[in-house]
């Protein structure tokens, strides 16, 4: 029900697309080095023109995650760039025109500023054909990167678990991340390659060919992180990087220290 409802919205973007909430028809060539992008300025317009309804508060159609206000779109700032920029595989079925990738790059570039709410700048009037905000497809993001290397977040953005604090669990912690990056059909869900299923818990507990995941409780010996480290050999998963964060890799650690507990 979830790939139905999220190709209807792709359908829906094709009827009719406005022009680019920002800079209007300049091309990806002629904003390369653009400065001075904020979320109040120029990237609140292009989401709520190119991701909802899909990415409201709370989301629909299927789509993982809000994308409603400046610290839910900071918060996956680097996964829309890996998608809808570098991928360029969301929308699905109707990838962003160069200058709306363009401005996600160089507000990606910056560290996500906010800019002053209430400066936003003025999107071009649409036609009767056009789809006004709120009517297009999510952008299918996860967990935030490389917004700061010395930042403890955790798989949704929020803090990491403090010393003291309940350990980590497969239901709160690491499932989202394996939602996000593996466990999809072709990789570990669905038909799961390798015959490792990490769409669920006991999926994971049951291993793959290569067996136990957890290393006896020591992420040092854990073949999991053998292949999300990419060390001792082994190519780094999710395959063709890049590397889950540091601050996901260290939750995941945590989780299989404290006992891999499910929730």
């Amino acid at each position: 029900m979830h790939v139905v409802r999220r190709w209807l919205c792709a359908g829906l973007m094709l009827t009719g697309l406005a022009g680019c909430p920002g800079f209007g028809d300049q091309t990806l060539a002629e904003l390369e080095g653009v400065e001075g992008v904020t979320y109040e300025g120029e990237i609140k317009a292009l989401i709520e023109a190119r991701c909802f309804p899909c990415h409201t508060a709370p989301p629909k159609f299927g789509a993982p995650n809000s994308l409603d206000g400046y610290d839910d779109a900071a918060a996956f700032a680097a996964r829309m760039q890996a998608r809808a920029v570098d991928e360029a595989s969301m929308p699905p079925g109707a990838p962003l025109p160069d200058e709306d990738k363009a401005l996600i790059s160089a507000w990606v570039a910056a560290g996500a500023p906010q800019g002053t709410p209430g400066q936003d700048m003025d999107a071009p009037d649409l036609g009767p054909g056009d789809m006004a905000p709120g009517d297009m497809t999510p952008l299918d993001m996860g967990p935030m990167r490389d917004m700061d290397p010395d930042a403890d977040q955790g798989p949704d953005g929020g803090p990491m678990p403090d010393i003291g604090a309940p350990p980590p669990t497969w239901n709160d912690d690491v499932q989202p991340i394996m939602a996000m990056w593996c466990a999809f059909p072709g990789c570990h869900g669905g038909s799961p390659s390798a015959q490792l299923d990490l769409s669920t818990y006991a999926g994971f507990v049951e291993g793959g060919i290569s067996g136990d995941l957890t290393g006896g409780g020591d992420p040092d010996d854990s073949l999991f992180m053998d292949r999300l480290r990419a060390r001792n050999g082994f190519p780094v998963m999710p395959q063709g990087g890049p590397m889950l964060s540091d601050p996901e890799l260290q939750l995941i650690e945590a989780w299989i220290t404290a006992g891999h507990p499910e929730g």
